[in-house]
């Protein structure tokens, strides 16, 4: 399975990408999701992923396909195939 991940903002500045399709396991989790972009870009842990490696500080979101905002309790439920997520800091305006 695939994913779309688009970076704006400081997670854009910190991976100097502006989008990349993740391969994940048919199993995966967001958590999953966040887990590998942290291994990948290392500058993210500290300023956009917690120091847990699996979730986001408080001040960046994951907008799920432009429609909503991905929230905590939903960390261990599966992207779906060809699913859009969104990184963007709520305090810069993305």
């Amino acid at each position: 399975m695939n994913i779309l991940v688009e970076f704006v903002g400081v997670s854009r500045v910190l991976t100097g990408e502006q989008n990349l399709t993740l391969p994940l396991a048919p199993d995966s989790s967001y958590r999953d999701v966040i887990r590998q972009l942290g291994a990948r870009f290392p500058a993210l842990i500290g300023q956009v992923i917690a120091l847990d490696g699996e979730t986001l500080l408080p001040e960046n979101q994951i907008a799920l396909n432009g429609k909503r905002m991905l929230q905590l309790s939903e960390m261990d439920a599966s992207p779906a195939e060809g699913e859009r997520l969104t990184f963007m800091s709520i305090l810069a305006g993305g």
